[in-house]
């Protein structure tokens, strides 16, 4: 049989062919599966790159304006000390005539208690300026403008003649130039048991003015300790509770003197306060 040269060099070249049309296969597959490996690899690095600056400007955002909040409770808190000492520089130039009109009370058996806590706090000044204010919605100035109790007094009445005696001392005060601009009884009440007046001195002072008898005027200093837990925004549901319950407790002990929660109050120009 005559061989064919040329047959032989076309099968060679043709299997030469396939094997180079394999390796080009093998190759090009081998790079596509690197691109697929290597791309979602950088395309997570990018991504958690831009969560990462994402998160970043947040914490920044955050922290920004937490300081920002922080800067104005700050600023407030030192609106209202600043409005607090004035209140407290106005009371105390006025405090000498009205402690002593006050003094002139003492009769028919009463008597001032804890003339040495007639001034309110400085702490406790601005503290009840931020509360009313938050409470009420209103400016820090109108807050300051209401508070009651920078000069407080406290008059014990013997319980005999308290019925009486509450009228006359209030008489007495409006004669010396006050102004009875509010008056609230409370006897009878379920948290306190007293009568409580707010006046205005002659210098624009408001001045407050409790009448108590002995007994009432003293657990009232017993129970100030659960009043305060009552009143105040940092203590758990379950402490107030408690405080509320033994703030009854402790006012179902108070005595009423005859007549006490019949008491009322009209001022110079006829109308109650």
């Amino acid at each position: 049989m005559k061989y064919d040269m040329k047959k032989k060099v076309s099968r060679y070249s043709a299997r030469k062919l396939l094997c180079a049309g394999w390796a080009a296969r093998t190759l090009t597959a081998t790079v596509m599966l690197m691109m697929a490996v290597v791309a979602p690899v950088n395309v997570s690095h990018s991504y958690a790159a831009a969560t990462n600056d994402e998160s970043l400007a947040a914490v920044v955002e955050l922290a920004d304006y937490s300081d920002e909040r922080e800067a104005k409770r700050r600023e407030r808190r030192e609106q209202a000390d600043i409005l607090a000492a004035q209140l407290l520089l106005k009371a105390r130039e006025a405090e000498d005539g009205i402690t002593a009109a006050m003094q002139q009370l003492e009769t028919d058996g009463a008597y001032l208690e804890g003339l040495e806590n007639r001034f309110k706090r400085a702490d406790s000044l601005s503290g009840k300026i931020l509360a009313d204010a938050e409470e009420k919605h209103e400016s820090l100035d109108v807050a300051a403008a209401a508070i009651s109790d920078v000069l407080r007094y406290t008059l014990v009445v013997d319980e005999k003649s308290y019925a009486l005696q509450v009228p006359k001392a209030l008489h007495q005060l409006e004669a010396a130039g006050f102004t009875v601009i509010k008056f609230r009884n409370a006897w009878g009440g379920k948290f306190y048991q007293g009568i409580n007046a707010q006046l205005m001195s002659s210098e624009g002072v408001r001045v407050e003015l409790q009448f108590h008898t002995a007994q009432s005027y003293a657990i009232k200093q017993v129970s100030h300790e659960v009043y305060e837990i009552r009143r105040n925004p940092q203590a758990t549901e379950q402490e107030r509770a408690e405080a509320t319950r033994m703030s009854i407790v402790y006012n179902n002990h108070v005595i009423m003197p005859a007549g006490a929660d019949k008491v009322t109050w009209v001022g110079k120009k006829g109308q109650a306060a």
